[in-house]
């Protein structure tokens, strides 16, 4: 079952312009969260990251965070991702970005 992402995401943020981004099995990957509070569940596991969380609502910033993720070279994002898991539901960024032009 597809997760549903039509809500509000959640992602980690640093710096302007910097997101989280992990290698897994050769492929660049980051993460979205459906809830807040399941991204500071994940933060809590990593605070060595300095990053936070952020909300990305509508549109405009759900497409300009995947066109972020596509100048890092980012293939897929790991949806509800949750420490100590073994696998993630995945999406790909390039039909998320599909699916967000169409709403």
């Amino acid at each position: 079952m597809a997760p549903d992402l039509s809500g509000t995401w959640y992602v980690l943020e640093g710096d302007p312009g910097e997101h989280l981004v992990v290698e897994a099995l050769g492929e660049r990957l980051s993460g979205i969260w459906t809830s807040r509070e399941l991204a500071e569940a994940f933060l809590a596991h990593h605070p060595h990251l300095g990053m936070r969380v952020s909300a990305l609502e509508g549109r405009a910033l759900k497409e300009a965070f995947l066109r972020a993720l596509g100048m890092l070279q980012v293939e897929a994002v790991m949806v509800d991702y949750r420490p100590g898991t073994h696998r993630a539901q995945v999406a790909r960024v390039k039909d998320l970005l599909e699916e967000v032009r169409r709403a």
